[in-house]
């Protein structure tokens, strides 16, 4: 799916593949595995900040990491995230927590004889979503939107899964996802499979009507920063 109204303003880190520490020091974290790639753990805290630290356990995992090392201590149903919404894609949310894109999914539902007409918050929104990953991925229950960004540019970070002829082409979660590149930039395909990060435009950066062709998988995190209150960047 190619991001139409996604401009690729940064895409200068593409060498960035080590880890920030998620939890400085030795200060215990303990948070729920909402992602994971290649020895790589999103895990959202109970505040609902996404950070990236080193190990293997499936979404839905607890962790208890301390001393730079993870520990899985039980399972949960139930995951909060607080971020800003990126992309909407059929039926597929992609959203930037401290920089950490995840997919979330959200199931088609049969025609309500009372429909709402509330809409989705739209990429720039600000907001809290309770997910269950008892599939494996993460699946939405309930979104509230609590903000809105100052601007229309985050910075986020993703794997590069292509590089074309004018454009990126990043992965979260399985789901592909067409970066178009600023005039005369180019890259190497030697950046392929490594963590970028860029800032993007989020402006007119939505498509209800999309496909949905998201699936398992992951990407390598990094640069915790701090909360997404008010951005990314």
């Amino acid at each position: 799916m190619r991001l139409k109204g996604l401009v690729l303003l940064v895409a200068l880190v593409a060498t960035v593949a080590a880890l920030w520490p998620a939890a400085g020091g030795a200060a215990t974290f303990r948070g729920i595995v909402v992602a994971k790639q290649r020895g790589t753990l999103l895990v959202a805290s109970p505040s609902g900040i996404i950070s990236a630290l080193s190990g293997n356990a499936v979404v839905g995992s607890r962790i208890v990491a301390a001393g730079g090392r993870a520990t899985v201590v039980g399972h949960a149903r139930i995951a909060h995230i607080h971020g800003i919404v990126v992309r909407r894609i059929g039926t597929t949310m992609i959203l930037s927590s401290n920089r950490h894109l995840v997919a979330i999914h959200k199931a088609r539902l049969l025609a309500d004889a009372n429909p709402t007409t509330q809409t989705a918050p739209q990429p720039g929104a600000v907001v809290n979503t309770t997910v269950t990953t008892t599939s494996g991925e993460l699946d939405e229950q309930d979104e509230d939107q609590v903000g809105q960004v100052a601007n229309n540019a985050i910075q986020v970070q993703a794997v590069v899964a292509a590089v074309g002829i004018g454009s990126l082409t990043i992965t979260v979660q399985g789901q592909s996802l067409v970066v178009p590149l600023p005039g005369g930039l180019t890259f190497s395909s030697s950046i392929v499979g490594q963590t970028v990060t860029i800032s993007l435009s989020l402006a007119d950066n939505n498509d209800d009507q999309g496909d949905d062709d998201s699936g398992g998988g992951g990407h390598d995190g990094g640069g915790d920063h701090g909360g997404d209150g008010g951005g990314d960047g």
